[in-house]
């Protein structure tokens, strides 16, 4: 059985943030946004459409961006579809290296943005050139094909605790979960997976990111951990037997935990072996 997801070609890389990323401190995660997308030379588009309050959001990550050297970041002036059916989406996308969409709610993300030219204009420099897209909390759920759109953090798999929703589709395959460890969110991701196996679950903690190549690796990047649900292996599912608030049994579930710096080959859903330094050293 050929386990590999399907692959779509990425042009630069994927920067997928668990949500509550430093802004004001370190701000780790975005200067490796700013690396990844040229530089000093980085051309920013700020997204803050799922946020209740985008003008707010606009301005946070505006201020955070020129602490960090860029001298005008663009911004997507929306607070309704029709805002963003009506923008010129050449003009404020051309020059653009790098794309962040803020958090919020990814349902507001979706509904207002999905299927509307500046998506898909978005969508084809994602596929097509070395721009990088960045989502935060909310913008990361919206990156998937299906995302989690609402959910409960059950102490069990429960077959009601999830409810699955087209997202904005860069990124086949895979279902992210965001504020995974601070918010108990195992259990849903599990049946998020356990809908349908072929999908491979990545819950992501708060200030850490996952960093998505065209090659298929996975590399984790900042101060929490990234969890991997693969279902690919599952060999017995009850989920579609149990009445919605039920428990339900699911066996032959992959878990992988990865820290900083740690890789995962997303494409053959197989862990890489860590560098050196990550080795503990042999005891005699």
């Amino acid at each position: 059985m050929d386990n590999r997801i399907h692959r779509e070609v990425i042009g630069g890389h994927l920067l997928v943030i668990g949500g509550a990323e430093d802004k004001y401190n370190e701000r780790r995660i975005l200067k490796k946004f700013l690396e990844l997308a040229g530089g000093d030379k980085a051309e920013i588009l700020i997204v803050p459409v799922a946020s209740d309050y985008p003008e707010f959001a606009a301005d946070v990550y505006v201020h955070a961006f020129r602490r960090l050297g860029v001298a005008n970041p663009r911004v997507l002036r929306a607070t309704s579809r029709q805002d963003v059916v009506s923008v010129d989406a050449d003009a404020l996308l051309d020059g653009v290296t790098g794309v962040f969409i803020s958090g919020g709610d990814q349902m507001r993300l979706v509904s207002i943005l999905g299927g509307t030219l500046f998506a898909q204009k978005l969508r084809h420099l994602v596929t097509e050139t070395d721009l990088v897209m960045a989502g935060t909390s909310a913008g990361a759920a919206g990156m998937s094909a299906s995302m989690i759109v609402r959910g409960e953090s059950t102490p069990h798999p429960q077959r009601n605790s999830v409810r699955l929703s087209p997202g904005l589709g860069f990124l086949k395959n895979v279902i992210i979960d965001q504020h995974f460890t601070e918010r108990g969110r195992i259990s849903r991701l599990i049946t998020a997976v356990s809908y349908n196996p072929y999908n491979l679950g990545i819950g992501i903690d708060e200030n850490t990111a996952i960093i998505l190549d065209k090659d298929g690796t996975l590399e984790v990047f900042g101060a929490g951990t990234v969890t991997i649900v693969d279902g690919s292996q599952i060999t017995f599912n009850e989920i579609a037997e149990v009445d919605d608030n039920d428990a339900f049994s699911v066996c032959g579930v992959q878990l992988h935990i990865l820290g900083d710096g740690l890789l995962y080959d997303y494409f053959a859903r197989t862990t890489i072996q860590p560098p050196n330094e990550f080795l503990l050293p042999d005891i005699e």
